[in-house]
């Protein structure tokens, strides 16, 4: 039976020119050592065919014209089957190293161009590369191991990531270097080489500037935080301090005159009608004059609020925002005590306030539901409507002010507030604020009361 597969391999493809066969053949060692075979072989049938027409040649002159006819036969054979295919080997090989020689020169300069720093480093904490922007941070390398070079330590780090990377993981992690007095930002990558082992390629990203602009950025935002806490809580007192000079001061002068107009008013004569008339009139004025006064000083800072606490202040606003608005509001207080801080009592107060107006004022709301209660050791409030909702633009917009300030309010004391609405079924408001730790902001407060 034929061999098909040998007639495969020698027959030349559709469309490819002979000298690709011959390619195929270069280097063979089972077509070198079939051909020389053949050459041998014809060798010897040209010599048997040649001496009997020189039947007087010497033994050693048939000899030597045997050898050189095998020589004539078998050097081409060596150079096509042998010779040639070695020179084309050697030639690709220069050839291929050339081209990887000029790759690793166009990464080498791709890696030098960069501003991060990279290294590689093998198994044995050894660094085979440093590209020249990690050579002008560091130094150079001179042979050292990664320890030795970046943190002049002759043991490995404590907090060296190679075992993550040898495990074919990626890390992004952050890392002050006290040789530079700079901070990075590093990724650590495996490379994986061809004897299989795997090495560390490290990025080192200079994020000191950054680290020191986030810095400034976090105390300007603190700076500007307590500023903030320290103009509401001055704005707090200077509107208790309102509160109380109008209720005593103005309450006490209209009380006065109250009194002295009752007088007036039971002196008068049956025959004193006009008069009397008048002095009715100026009493009723007296009487809407004291209950204004009453309003805008507990507008200003509910005497409850401090009296009878917060639970108290918020029953009484909730009654107030029914009153003005006619929308139910509905209130549920569930607290383990009363005792709480000034402050928290004064944000979640105003911040109750402030969302209740944002119902009156934009809504067109129905009803709405409160709650207030303490559980694990935070004081959360809720404020639910069922008015059109609030969208996304409305919650991030810069100039809603009563949201900021909703915001900032609770910032200052650690928590967190959440608003959240959808469209035709209303907002919700939860706040978030802890007081296990304001015992003393109380106790502060029970000291400046008695001073004042």
């Amino acid at each position: 039976m034929p061999n098909t597969n040998l007639r495969k391999e020698m027959s030349p493809p559709p469309g490819k020119a002979p000298k690709e066969i011959f390619n195929r053949l270069y280097g063979s060692p089972y077509w070198l050592v079939v051909i020389i075979t053949i050459a041998v072989f014809a060798t010897e049938c040209l010599v048997m065919v040649l001496l009997p027409l020189f039947p007087n040649l010497p033994a050693r002159a048939a000899v030597l014209l045997d050898s050189t006819i095998l020589i004539l036969f078998i050097l081409p054979c060596l150079n096509f089957f042998l010779f040639r295919p070695l020179v084309l080997h050697i030639t690709e090989r220069k050839r291929a190293e050339d081209a990887l020689q000029r790759e690793h020169n166009r990464i080498r300069d791709i890696l030098d161009a960069m501003q991060d720093g990279v290294c590689i480093v093998n198994q044995e904490h050894e660094i085979e590369y440093a590209n020249s922007a990690l050579e002008r941070e560091f130094g150079p390398v001179e042979g050292r191991k990664c320890h030795e070079y970046l943190h002049g330590s002759t043991e490995p780090c404590p907090c060296c990531r190679y075992d993550e990377v040898s495990a074919g993981k990626s890390v992004h992690w952050e890392r002050h270097f006290r040789k530079t007095g700079r901070t990075y930002d590093l990724c650590d990558t495996p490379l994986y080489k061809a004897d299989g082992t795997v090495a560390k390629l490290q990025i080192f990203r200079d994020v000191t500037e950054r680290k020191k602009a986030e810095e400034e950025l976090r105390q300007s935002r603190e700076r500007l935080r307590n500023l903030s806490a320290h103009l509401q809580a001055v704005r707090e007192e200077e509107r208790t301090a309102i509160a109380r000079e109008i209720h005593d001061e103005l309450g006490q002068m209209l009380a006065t005159l109250q009194l002295d107009v009752s007088l007036v008013a039971g002196g008068l004569r049956e025959d004193q009608a006009p008069l009397a008339d008048k002095v009715g009139s100026m009493a009723r004025l007296i009487e809407g004059t004291v209950r204004t006064v009453q309003r805008i000083s507990s507008e200003l800072r509910p005497v409850m609020l401090d009296d009878l606490g917060l639970a108290a202040a918020m029953e009484w606003q909730a009654k107030e925002f029914e009153k003005k608005s006619g929308i139910p509001c509905e209130i549920a207080i569930s607290l383990k005590g009363e005792i709480f801080g000034r402050e928290v009592s004064t944000a979640v107060f105003r911040i109750f306030q402030e969302a209740l107006t944002n119902v009156l004022r934009h809504a067109v709301a129905t009803r709405v539901e409160a709650s207030l209660m303490e559980k694990r050791g935070r004081l959360e409030l809720a404020i639910r409507d069922d008015g059109r909702g609030i969208s996304r633009e409305q919650l991030n917009d810069p100039l809603s002010l009563g949201l900021v300030g909703m915001r900032e309010r609770v910032a200052i004391l650690g928590g967190r507030i959440k608003i959240s609405g959808s469209e035709r079924k209303g907002t919700v408001v939860v706040v978030r604020i802890p007081v296990a730790q304001q015992e003393e902001s109380h106790d502060r407060h029970e000291e400046d009361t008695d001073r004042r």
